[in-house]
C-alpha cells in the first residue's frame, strides 16, 4: 500500500523529505524482524505445515478420482513398474504439455511436497550429519512417525537385540513401501529387498478353477511367447507359500507405465510408481504398452492392523522414511541387472544404500554380518533360493540316521522305508510314552530358523494317546524356583524348568510337576513310572510324583532337591484330524528329533541334574550342561565338515547353537546380554 503524509504548512520541503526517509526505515527494519521470526516458526514446525497443505491439497483434488477409480478396478493389486518407460507419459499430455489427469496432478502435487520438505530438512543440518540426503535428482529423509502411502518403512536394527534373528527374518534390514494406509483399518506394504530367482510363465498364474489366468484373444498383439516373470518375495501375507485356506498368493505388480491404460487398471502410489495385479499388467502387454520385463512381480504382502504400525513405530522398531521415486527405482533395478545377486544375498545392500542416504552409514556397519544377518542368509537359502546347487539331502541318508536313533531291537526289524512307517506307527502308539527324546543330529538343524527351544533339547515324552502326544522339555532351567514346605517348617526351593510352551487354558497359577529317576526312590514306589519299558515297569528310568511324595522322601532322609526336576509346560502334538504323516511321527520320521536309547537315558538325566536356577552367572554353565546332555543322548551323526552360511566362514551348525543361545537369555532370562559381546572368531565373551 501506500503510505501518505501531510504536513503542516510551516515545513519545509527538506525536513519532509528527512522525516519521510526516517519512516520509512522504521518500517523496514520492523517487516524484517517479523520475516526472520516468521522463518524460523516455519523451520521449527514445517513438518506440522506442510502436512497440513499437502493432505488437504491432495484430498480435495483426488478424493473423487481415486473413488472412480476404486469402482473400475475394485480387486486391483498395488504393483510398480520400469523407470525407462517414463517417455510413454507424453501420451497422456495435450499439445500444451499438460497432463490431462486430474488424480496424476494431485498425486504430483502430494509428491513436490515431499520434495519440498526433503530441502527444508537439509537446510536444517549439517552437511556431514543431516538425517537428509539430496541430490538434483533423488532424496530420502527420516520422516518420524508420519505414516503415508508412498513411504518406505526401514527396519531398525538393534545390536543388542535379535528377535529378527529368531523369528521373522525376512523384517530384519528390510525395506518396504507403503501401498495403503488407514489408520482406522489397516496398513499394507511389500517388501522391496528380497529378490529371488524364481522365474514364472504365464502358465504358472491360475483363477480359481485352476485354469490358466489370462487369455487373451488380442490378434493384433506382438505377445506370440509365453512371458517370464521374476518374482519378488513381497511379504509373509498370503506369500509364496500361502495355500487356499489362506486365500492363496496374491501378486503385486510395481510398474512406471503412465498411458491411459496404465492409469486405469493401476494406482499411483508415488510419482512414476503404481501397483497393478497380474490381469492388469497382462492388458498392458495385450496392448502393447510394455512387455514383461516392465513389471517387478512381489508375491504377498507385509500388513499391520489398526494402530499395530504406530506401536511399532514408538518401540522404534522401524524408520518411517520419505524417499523419491528415483530411489525406489534405482534399487530395484539394481536388483534385477545384477547379473551377479545371489537371492541369499537378501537385499542387505540396498538397505545399508538407504541407511547412508539418511546419514547413519556408522549405524549400518556396526551391525553388519551380526547373527541377525547370518539367519537371514538362512531364511533366504530355505525360503527365496530355487533351483539352487545346494546340497540334497538324501531321503535314505535321513532313514539310516533315524533306524540308528531307535533301540537296536526295533531298527533291526526293519528292512524298508514302508516297514519302518508301519513300524514307527505302532510304536508311536504302544511305546513312545516314558521315551526320552532329543533334537535332531542333522548337518543344519530343522530348529535353526523357529522353535528354537527344540534344538539339541532332552524332552520327556509323557503322555501318548489317540488324542495327542504331550512332551516337556528337561534341559532349559528357567529364572523362578518352586518353595515346597518341610516338617521342620522350612521352604526347600526347586529351580523351575521350561517345559514348554502350551500350558492348561484359562489357568493362572500352570500346574508343576515332579519327576525323579533314582533306584532307591523307584523301589519304595514313590511316585509312578512315567511309561513302560521293554525290562519291566519297575526298569523304566523316569517316574512322576506328587509335591506331597517329594516333601515326604525328604523329610524320610531317602532323597535330596537334586533328584528330582521340577517342570511347568509341555509340548503338544495333536493327532485328530491330521494326516498319518503329521506331528511328533513325521517329526520322528524325517529326523526332527531322535529317540534316546534307554541304556543312555540314566546319563542324559545325570547331566542335566547339575544344571542351576538360570542367572546371568549360570547362563553359560546351564547352556553348555544342555548340550553336553544332547551329545549324551546318541551319537553326533553330522558332517565332520558342516555346510558354511552364505558368504562367511560360519557353519550353520554354529549358528543354530548361537541361535539356540539367544533364543534362551531372550525367552527364559528376559533379554539378550550376549549381542554385540560375539566374535564369532572367538565364542561368547
Amino acid at each position: 500500500g501506500r503510505l501518505q503524509l501531510s504536513f503542516c504548512s510551516a515545513c519545509s520541503a527538506q525536513w519532509s523529505s528527512i522525516f519521510c526517509v526516517i519512516l520509512l526505515g522504521f518500517h523496514v527494519v520492523v517487516l524484517l524482524l517479523l520475516a526472520m521470526q516468521l522463518s524460523a516458526f516455519l523451520q521449527a514446525s514445517g513438518a506440522v505445515v506442510f502436512s497440513l497443505i499437502r493432505h488437504s491439497h491432495a484430498f480435495h483434488a483426488s478424493n473423487c478420482n481415486r473413488q472412480l477409480i476404486h469402482r473400475q478396478f475394485p480387486n486391483r493389486q498395488h504393483k510398480p513398474s520400469s523407470p525407462d518407460l517414463l517417455a510413454r507419459s507424453e501420451d497422456n499430455q495435450d499439445e500444451n504439455g499438460d497432463d490431462n489427469d486430474d488424480d496424476a496432478i494431485s498425486d504430483i502435487g502430494a509428491d513436490d511436497w515431499r520434495a519440498f520438505r526433503a530441502q527444508l530438512v537439509a537446510g536444517n543440518q549439517d552437511d556431514d550429519s543431516g538425517d537428509a540426503k539430496t541430490s538434483s535428482s533423488s532424496w530420502a529423509y527420516d520422516s518420524g512417525n508420519m505414516i503415508e502411502k508412498g513411504s518406505i518403512i526401514l527396519a531398525k536394527v538393534e545390536p543388542d537385540f535379535c528377535y529378527f534373528g529368531l523369528n521373522q527374518q525376512y523384517f530384519h534390514k528390510s525395506v518396504m513401501l507403503v501401498t495403503y494406509h488407514n489408520e482406522k483399518e489397516f496398513t499394507k506394504g511389500i517388501i522391496l529387498n528380497r529378490p529371488t530367482n524364481l522365474f514364472l510363465d504365464d502358465e504358472d498364474f491360475l483363477d480359481d478353477n485352476g485354469e490358466p489366468y489370462f487369455k487373451t484373444d488380442n490378434k493384433n498383439s506382438t505377445d506370440t511367447n509365453n512371458n517370464s516373470w521374476r518374482i519378488w518375495f513381497g511379504g509373509d501375507v498370503r506369500g509364496l507359500y500361502a495355500d487356499d485356506s489362506e486365500g492363496g498368493t496374491e501378486i503385486v505388480c510395481l510398474h512406471s507405465i503412465q498411458t491411459d491404460l496404465a492409469r486405469n487398471v493401476s494406482e499411483e502410489i508415488l510419482k512414476n510408481v503404481f501397483t497393478t495385479n497380474y490381469e492388469g499388467a497382462r492388458k498392458l502387454i495385450d496392448a502393447n504398452e510394455a512387455v514383461s520385463d516392465d513389471f517387478w512381480v512381489f508375491a504377498g504382502y507385509a500388513g499391520w492392523s489398526a494402530g499395530q504400525l504406530e506401536e511399532e513405530l514408538n518401540r522404534e522398531s522401524w524408520y518411517m522414511i520419505s524417499a523419491d521415486s528415483e530411489t525406489v527405482w534405482n534399487e530395484l533395478t539394481d536388483q534385477r541387472d545384477d547379473n551377479t545377486l545371489d537371492p541369499r544375498d537378501a537385499g542387505l545392500k540396498s538397505w545399508s544404500t538407504l541407511m547412508g542416504m539418511l546419514g547413519k552409514q556408522d549405524e549400518a556397519r556396526a551391525v553388519s554380518e551380526s547373527f541377525a544377518d547370518l539367519s537371514l542368509k538362512e531364511w533366504a537359502a530355505e525360503s527365496i533360493l530355487f533351483n539352487s546347487t545346494l546340497p540334497v539331502v538324501n531321503e535314505s541318508d535321513e532313514l539310516d540316521d533315524l533306524l540308528k536313533s531307535l533301540s537296536p531291537s526295533i531298527s533291526n526289524s526293519i528292512d524298508s522305508a514302508e516297514s519302518f512307517v508301519d513300524l514307527a506307527q505302532r510304536y508311536i502308539n504302544d511305546g513312545i510314552q516314558g521315551s526320552v527324546l532329543r533334537g535332531s543330529s542333522k548337518d543344519r538343524s530343522p530348529f535353526l530358523l523357529s522353535d528354537q527351544k527344540l534344538h539339541k533339547c532332552s524332552m520327556l515324552v509323557i503322555q501318548d494317546d489317540d488324542v495327542l502326544t504331550v512332551g516337556v522339555l528337561l534341559n532349559h532351567p528357567m529364572t523362578k524356583t518352586y518353595p515346597i514346605p518341610l516338617a521342620n517348617g522350612d521352604d526347600l526351593e526347586f529351580p523351575v524348568r521350561y517345559g514348554g510352551s502350551f500350558g492348561i487354558p484359562g489357568i493362572i497359577d500352570q500346574p508343576i510337576i515332579f519327576l525323579h529317576s533314582k533306584p532307591e526312590l523307584r523301589d519304595a514306589k514313590v511316585g509312578e513310572p512315567v511309561g513302560k519299558s521293554t525290562k519291566g515297569i519297575e526298569e523304566c528310568m523316569i517316574w512322576i510324583c506328587s509335591e506331597q511324595q517329594v516333601a515326604k522322601a525328604i523329610d524320610a532322609g531317602r532323597a535330596s532337591s537334586s533328584d528330582f526336576m521340577c517342570v511347568q509346560g509341555f509340548q503338544i502334538w495333536p493327532k485328530e484330524d491330521i494326516p498319518s504323516n503329521s506331528g511328533i511321527l513325521a517329526q520322528l520320521v524325517t529326523g526332527d528329533l531322535e529317540v534316546v536309547d534307554e541304556t543312555l537315558v540314566e546319563e542324559v538325566w545325570k547331566v542335566l541334574s547339575s544344571q542351576s536356577k538360570l542367572t546371568l552367572d549360570t547362563l553359560e554353565k546351564n547352556f553348555q550342561t544342555s548340550l553336553l546332555a544332547w551329545s549324551a543322548g546318541g551319537k553326533d551323526d553330522s558332517n565332520s565338515s558342516p555346510p558354511f552360511v552364505y558368504d562367511s566362514t560360519v557353519t550353520t551348525s554354529q549358528l543354530a547353537d548361537d541361535s539356540l543361545r539367544y533364543w534362551t537369555e531372550a525367552f527364559l532370562l528376559g533379554g539378550i546380554v550376549s549381542a554385540g559381546k560375539y566374535d564369532y572368531s572367538s565364542g561368547f565373551d
